[in-house]
């Protein structure tokens, strides 16, 4: 992928999930963090990333939490590592599929 360039909506729904996982000891993070912190996010629109952010809210793979300030705070809950991590296997699964030529039973 070129520097710039927009990633599908799957993609951007996982790197977030993604990052939210793997920076958890974080705490609670602000749409700002996100659109600057995770890798790619630069390159997506504002509205975009709101939209997933929402959706994962909806889905309740994230938490949102309003500050006293008026801000917005966003944190990974545990139905959301759950799925990342179904995503991860289903992922894993399918790298040993084409690479071995068969279903993998692991």
């Amino acid at each position: 992928m070129k520097l710039g360039e927009r990633q599908s909506f799957e993609v951007t729904v996982l790197a977030i999930l993604e990052y939210f996982v793997r920076h958890e000891s974080l705490g609670p993070v602000t749409k700002y963090h996100v659109m600057n912190r995770v890798p790619g996010l630069p390159s997506q629109r504002q509205d975009r990333v709101s939209e997933i952010l929402d959706l994962l809210v909806t889905r309740s793979w994230v938490s949102l939490e309003k500050q006293a300030d008026g801000s917005s705070t966003y944190k990974i809950t545990a139905e959301g590592k759950v799925e990342y991590s179904k995503w991860v296997q289903e992922f894993l699964s399918f790298v040993r599929i084409l690479r071995d030529g068969r279903k993998s039973t692991e």
